[in-house]
């Protein structure tokens, strides 16, 4: 799979799955904008890719600011040109039953996995001109059923897919396609699981979604891979659909 000549935007992208993501892209010829908070651990993911021949600049942003979101497109666009790849992958997770969750902690899970991605596809849409061009959200099996004790979590990546969804129909028209990527359980920490162990047999690893988002972002032109659910064949998992 080759991505040679295309350019990748991608949140969150400082660790974690977003690095392997961003790892993994670079690794088949795309050019990538690591949009993460600034820091050292963002220059590092950006040095790492690089010297693995791979190109990549850091854009350094809170996405839920809307000024910063669209300074990181614009340091995106200027330094490779047009996207062809959105990666919505800045998240995160935090427990709690309605009554448990503070309005700080909705506020939190709702402003990182939802309402950056709306900032996210506000300002990189009118950069992604050439048909093909792919959007990718990681959304997360808890976006298609409920679970106790992850209200605030599971509002927030239903509130994606349902954006999603709705972009996907006013995008295709100029063969722009939207996937969305739902994971269950993620070994996002990155600390190394025993080979054979019972957690490695139900557990999936970054490097294992990267590839799938690969896959999507390779397709034909032509070619639109929707929803995308992801996970162990270990794993039993409320069936979606």
């Amino acid at each position: 799979m080759t991505l040679a000549g295309r350019h990748a935007w991608i949140t969150g992208a400082s660790r974690g799955l977003g690095l392997a993501i961003a790892r993994t892209l670079a690794g088949a010829g795309a050019a990538v904008t690591c949009v993460a908070r600034p820091g050292a651990e963002l220059d590092a993911a950006v040095a790492a890719i690089v010297r693995e021949g791979g190109r990549a600049i850091a854009a350094p942003a809170d996405v839920t600011r809307d000024a910063e979101v669209a300074a990181a497109v614009d340091a995106g666009v200027r330094a490779h040109g047009a996207l062809d790849i959105v990666v919505l992958n800045a998240g995160t997770w935090l427990p709690g039953t309605v009554t448990e969750t503070s309005e700080a902690t909705w506020d939190l899970l709702l402003g990182l996995n939802l309402k950056h991605a709306f900032l996210a596809l506000r300002h990189a849409l009118p950069h992604v001109t050439r048909p093909g061009g792919t959007i990718v959200g990681i959304d997360s099996i808890g976006g298609w059923v409920g679970a106790a004790d992850a209200c605030a979590y599971a509002a927030s990546k239903w509130g994606l897919r349902g954006l999603l969804e709705s972009v996907a129909l006013e995008v295709k028209p100029a063969r722009i396609r939207v996937s969305i990527v739902s994971p269950d359980a993620i070994n996002s920490a990155g600390t190394p699981i025993e080979p054979g162990s019972d957690e490695r047999a139900h557990t999936l690893d970054p490097a294992d979604i990267a590839s799938v988002v690969l896959h999507v972002c390779s397709a034909p032109a032509h070619v639109a891979i929707g929803n995308v659910h992801v996970w162990s064949i270990a794993r039993a998992v409320r069936s979606v659909s």
